[in-house]
């Protein structure tokens, strides 16, 4: 064997030798760990931001459970707390607790622990009488004929019920014009309605009266809804309606609300025969122990309230619509569950019909309040570009726009903002559309 190579020798020896990157200089090593990083940031912020929500709907959904399933307890036939038997004054009991929810509004407010979003000025009457008194009203009687039906129905057929809201909504909607009748909304209204008449049909302990409050309390939220949407709707820009944020808007018709049903209650309770008789007031102690009730009740309603703006504040509308969704599916559980309510094969298939056609309701109510966003963030890059300079350049691809105007095609959606020629978060500018704002028209879907 000589020393001399053969033909392809050198270039196996070549190939085989291992292949040595070019070294990099330290300005591309400190870019390459500042993107590493900024990846690593940007993942956790997902994660957090992920974990941040499903604890927000899971509070909520502990919250609304608890609160359907703590009236149940204590106005239904049969039940009560502490053996002391059913409430003997449930609509009494509605009308104290926005009393107790009124005063915690108003000490979140002095004590700075939920900032104001409207003005400290005094609102003035015609306005009070425009904006507050028909909306506390109608808001009232909602929740104090839905709390009574509680008495008569069973609590998953009264989730049920309620979530026929989009129904009466629509009627108001369209009857004042807010809506125009179409082919998609008949097709909503029929699916819901065959949902409810599944309902009905598989109900084993049907009770007329019941059944007639709850729907009438579901006519009188899609009203008081209407009423919103016609009378107290905000700026889209900022999400917070005539009487600011959720908490003020608390602080604003509690007084009203509670009036109205005390009102109820004096005509219709008899409240001179009823309370002395009852073993909730036997005595002061007595008395102590159903103030408390009474209060527990007052508080978990008004954390439900602030769970749930805590919710939409921080996700999306598509989210807030499928988490309001499955809300009634856990609650029809938890009272199967603690309640031992029965829950027929035909009640399961009204359940799904009655899903179908609220999502249905929500996913339309959804589109268009984006494609209504959508215009105005067009109408307001038009605006901004007439006003530039004749011949000022506008940029290159196709998420650039004016500076600050939200970029149509970026990957953020109505989020995004285009700032030196990339797509980058921002505020939400011109039209987009924030969640408390979405939310009020989503919401009456899914309660």
């Amino acid at each position: 064997m000589n020393g001399k190579a053969g033909p392809g020798q050198g270039l196996d020896e070549v190939e085989l030798q291992p292949i040595m990157a070019e070294p990099q200089t330290s300005g591309e090593a400190r870019d390459q760990t500042w993107r590493e990083a900024l990846r690593g940031w940007a993942q956790q912020d997902m994660l957090a931001g992920a974990a941040r929500n499903l604890m927000l709907i899971c509070i909520w959904y502990f919250l609304s459970t608890s609160l359907s399933l703590w009236n149940k307890m204590l106005v239904g036939k049969d039940r009560g707390l502490f053996g002391k038997g059913p409430f003997p004054a449930p609509i009494l009991m509605s009308s104290v607790q926005f009393i107790f929810q009124h005063f915690l509004a108003r000490a979140c407010l002095w004590s700075g622990l939920i900032r104001r979003h409207g003005s400290d000025e005094k609102m003035a009457w015609p306005r009070w009488w425009r904006a507050v008194f028909p909306n506390g009203v109608a808001t009232g009687l909602d929740i104090g004929l839905s709390n009574y039906s509680l008495v008569f129905i069973s609590l998953s057929f009264y989730v049920m019920c309620k979530s026929t809201v989009p129904l009466f909504l629509l009627a108001f909607a369209i009857m004042w014009r807010i809506e125009k009748p179409s082919w998609d909304l008949a097709g909503v209204v029929c699916v819901i309605s065959i949902g409810l008449m599944l309902l009905v049909a598989g109900e084993v302990d049907f009770h007329l009266v019941g059944f007639l409050l709850v729907m009438t309390a579901s006519a009188l939220a899609g009203l008081r809804w209407t009423i919103t949407q016609v009378l107290l709707q905000g700026s889209n820009a900022t999400g917070h309606g005539a009487l600011g944020g959720p908490v003020e808007v608390i602080l604003h018709l509690t007084p009203v609300m509670s009036a109205t049903l005390g009102v109820v209650s004096l005509a219709h309770e008899q409240l001179w025969n009823t309370l002395p008789s009852s073993p909730y007031f036997a005595g002061w102690g007595h008395c102590l122990l159903t103030a408390g009730i009474v209060a527990t009740g007052a508080v978990i309603a008004f954390l439900m309230v602030w769970a749930e703006f805590a919710l939409i504040g921080h996700t999306s509308a598509l989210t807030f619509m499928v988490a309001g969704t499955f809300k009634e599916v856990v609650t029809v559980a938890a009272a199967v569950l603690f309640l031992d309510e029965r829950f027929t094969p035909v009640n399961a298939a009204g359940l799904v019909v009655l899903i179908i056609g609220v999502a249905l309701f929500n996913w339309q109510k959804y589109r268009k309040l984006r494609q209504k966003g959508l215009a105005l963030v067009v109408g307001a890059e038009d605006e901004e570009i007439g006003s530039l300079p004749k011949g000022a350049a506008l940029g290159g691809g196709p998420a650039t726009g004016a500076r600050g105007i939200p970029a149509l095609g970026s990957p953020y959606g109505d989020r995004s903002e285009v700032v030196d020629g990339q797509a980058r978060p921002g505020r939400r500018r011109g039209g987009s559309i924030s969640p408390v704002a979405t939310h009020r028209a989503l919401r009456m879907g899914s309660m």
